[in-house]
């Protein structure tokens, strides 16, 4: 089995094997995003590295520094799943995402809500 980068920083990677997406620091820790149907598409590290977000079949939003590991997923549940293919950084805590009609979209977020998250949505 391979593992494939979608993103590096000076302290972090997030990597997928397959369908499931980690996330890595320079420390060794190392935390589950979760799975992704399809295999994840994309993924960024944001410029301050505080969080990163990994996408493809929704999206997932995963604390770096402090309650590294801990995530949030977004358009993941039965009949809101988006199909995302690409992301970019707007804010400290805001990014665009594309969906698959090349639509860009816009998400503002001030932490990132563990209840929201379930392993493997």
């Amino acid at each position: 089995m391979t593992q494939q980068e979608l993103a590096r920083s000076a302290e972090y990677s997030v990597q997928h094997e397959y369908e499931h997406a980690t996330v890595t620091a320079a420390d060794g820790r190392q935390a589950s995003v979760g799975e992704f149907y399809g295999d994840p598409a994309v993924a960024l590290i944001d410029g301050h590295e505080q969080w990163c977000a990994v996408a493809g079949e929704g999206l997932v939003i995963c604390r770096l520094e402090q309650g590294f590991g801990q995530c949030a997923a977004y358009f993941r549940q039965p009949g809101e799943v988006r199909w995302i293919t690409a992301l970019r950084q707007t804010g400290a805590f805001a990014l665009e995402w594309q969906d698959e009609d090349e639509a860009w979209h816009s998400l503002v977020f001030e932490a990132v809500d563990v209840s929201a998250y379930a392993p493997g949505r």
